[in-house]
């Protein structure tokens, strides 16, 4: 069994609300250690904890499936393409969204869970509308499912996605903690026109060859192009997109498992796919190729680097030609329009970018 890091006193206060409230969502730093506040908890539950754990992407099942093993508890993963039902009494099962929602919604309620833990909540908010739809069905399942205990932990939480879920959950939902970007990342805007930036992001890589680091983009085909530019300037590379096998992704964990032990360069081009949840300290420079979607998207890509208190940089490459190309996805809904604007807003913006981003986020809460 591994052994277990003392809390810290987030970490203690977070575990006291799992033990003494129905329901608590947490907001606190990526790197910052949320798992193991419901790893505890379900270690000094083992016995009785019948425990439901939402994960958005397959990549952060297989962590915490390797994590909650190594602590000797019972696991069920029903995420693969097989997928299992779950373990037989007490234990961890799981699941994401989709794989809950249309093939073991009878099992679950067979089951009997007593515990849901919902990773990267803001997924909710985030996914839930259009991209994959049962994640916003996951809050009504607490009454569905007669859940007693539910624990929600994200880094990024706007207000309007806590009320979404506050709704629909009965009993009282206490929130911890608060955004916060990393304190020794700084954050550069760079307004440029698209056809200039791949010079501009040669001469930032260049400038940084000792380093490792992520460059997002916005879609699967742009992951791939950009990196056969990297690749072309002779820089360690690799790209990373949804539409890849499972075999492929996890093919390139390993490889940057392999650049965390030896400190070789690595840059990863990939879409928002990638990093969420993931622990790659040694990436240290993330660079926004094109504007996100929304500031919660923006904020998740920034939030990548800077993990550990290590000193790390971001560059936003953005321009008004930006957002007349983006208009095609704000389009769909009145809401998408309105989170473009916001993206637009902090671009464009001559306040201190880490504090614009703070105030939005934490707003509504205070």
């Amino acid at each position: 069994m591994a052994p277990m890091l003392t809390l810290k006193p987030f970490q203690k206060e977070a575990l006291e609300s799992l033990k003494s409230h129905p329901h608590t969502l947490l907001i606190a730093p990526t790197g910052s250690g949320k798992s193991l506040i419901f790893q505890r908890y379900l270690l000094q539950n083992r016995k009785r904890a019948r425990a439901i754990f939402i994960s958005p992407l397959n990549a952060l099942a297989r962590q915490q499936e390797s994590r909650f093993r190594s602590l000797g508890l019972k696991v069920a993963q029903g995420v693969s393409v097989a997928g299992s039902g779950p373990p037989d009494g007490p234990g961890v099962w799981i699941l994401n969204p989709e794989k809950l929602c249309r093939r073991f919604i009878n099992e679950a309620r067979e089951w009997r869970p007593n515990l849901l833990i919902v990773d990267e909540a803001h997924c909710i908010g985030e996914w839930g509308e259009s991209f994959r739809p049962e994640f916003q069905k996951i809050p009504s399942l607490v009454a569905d499912l007669k859940i007693q205990r539910s624990f929600w932990c994200t880094a990024t939480l706007p207000w309007e996605a806590f009320i979404e879920i506050k709704q629909q959950i009965p009993g009282e939902l206490r929130i911890l903690g608060a955004f916060s970007m990393p304190e020794r990342l700084q954050i550069h805007r760079l307004k440029s026109r698209p056809f200039e930036r791949m010079d501009q992001l040669h001469a930032i890589l260049e400038s940084r060859q000792a380093s490792s680091g992520m460059i997002f983009v916005n879609t699967r085909q742009s992951s791939e192009r950009v990196q056969s530019y990297l690749e072309h300037w002779g820089i360690a590379s690799i790209f990373y997109h949804a539409g890849m096998s499972a075999e492929e992704r996890q093919a390139l964990e390993a490889r940057l498992e392999s650049h965390r032990e030896s400190g070789e360069s690595i840059w990863v081009v990939a879409t928002s796919a990638f990093g969420m949840g993931m622990d790659y300290p040694f990436l240290q420079t993330c660079i926004l190729f094109e504007p996100s979607f929304s500031l919660l998207a923006l904020a998740q890509a920034l939030g990548r680097v800077g993990r550990a208190g290590r000193d790390a940089k971001a560059f936003v490459f953005w321009h008004e030609d930006d957002f007349l190309r983006q208009e095609w996805v704000a389009s769909s809904s009145a809401r998408n329009r309105s989170r473009l604007n916001q993206v637009r807003d902090w671009c464009s913006s001559g306040d201190d970018p880490r504090f614009s981003l703070e105030k939005f986020f934490n707003e509504g809460y205070a």
